[in-house]
C-alpha cells in the first residue's frame, strides 16, 4: 500500500514539474514582440516615433520601412533589458503617398506595425534638409499605442498624442513565476518526506 502511495506521489509530482516548467518557458518570454507608431498620418520628410515591446532581453533587430515594392533600411537596434526599444525616424522627404509599415526582423520574428499613411507635401526644415528635432518641436508627445494592424477610428492626433502608454510585460514577472514554482515544488517535497517518513 504505501509502494502505491510512493508510485503515485512521484507521477504526480513530475506532472506538476513538467506542467509548470512548461507555463515558465511560455510566461517568461511574455507577450508576442509588437511595433506601435506616435502617428497613423504623416507628411513625406516627417518624424515618427517607432517603439518596440516584448522583444527578448538586449536583442538585435533589424528595422525598415516597407511599402509597395519599396523598402528603406533603417538600421539595427538593440531592445533593452526589458524587451524595449524607441527610435526615432525622420521619413524620406520623397516618398510617394501611400499606405507603409515598419517591420522589425529577429532571429525568431518578422513584425509589421500597423500601417502608416504617408500623403501630402514634403516637409523640408529651415536649413533645407530634413532636420533633427529639438525640445521646442511641437511633434514631441507622450507616444500613444496602437494594437498591431489597428489604426483606432474616429480619433483625432490630440486625442490620440494625450493616450497613456501602455505599461508593458516586464521580465520581472518571470522572476515571480520562479519563486512561486519553487515554493509549490517545496510544499510537494515535504509531503514526499511525510510520506516517505511513514514508511
Amino acid at each position: 500500500m504505501i509502494k502505491m502511495k510512493y508510485r503515485i506521489f512521484i507521477i504526480v509530482t513530475l506532472t506538476f514539474c513538467l506542467g509548470f516548467l512548461q507555463a515558465f518557458v511560455v510566461f517568461a518570454h511574455g507577450d508576442e514582440p509588437r511595433l506601435e507608431i506616435s502617428v497613423e498620418r504623416m507628411h513625406p520628410g516627417g518624424v515618427v516615433e517607432v517603439r518596440g515591446v516584448d522583444f527578448e532581453f538586449e536583442e538585435l533587430i533589424s528595422l525598415a520601412l516597407i511599402g509597395h515594392e519599396f523598402e528603406y533600411p533603417l538600421g539595427e537596434i538593440t531592445a533593452d533589458t526589458d524587451g524595449i526599444f524607441l527610435h526615432i525616424v525622420t521619413l524620406p522627404t520623397d516618398l510617394t503617398e501611400g499606405s507603409y509599415n515598419f517591420r522589425a526582423i529577429t532571429d525568431d520574428h518578422e513584425i509589421l506595425s500597423p500601417a502608416l499613411l504617408i500623403q501630402g507635401s514634403a516637409i523640408i526644415s529651415e536649413a533645407g534638409g530634413q532636420g533633427e528635432r529639438d525640445e521646442d518641436d511641437g511633434l514631441l508627445a507622450p507616444m500613444p499605442t496602437f494594437a498591431p494592424g489597428v489604426v483606432p477610428g474616429g480619433v483625432s492626433q490630440a486625442a490620440a498624442q494625450l493616450a497613456p502608454q501602455e505599461t508593458p510585460v516586464s521580465s520581472r514577472n518571470s522572476d515571480v513565476l520562479v519563486v512561486l514554482g519553487l515554493l509549490v515544488m517545496g510544499v510537494f517535497a515535504a509531503l514526499g518526506l511525510r510520506v516517505l517518513g511513514k514508511r
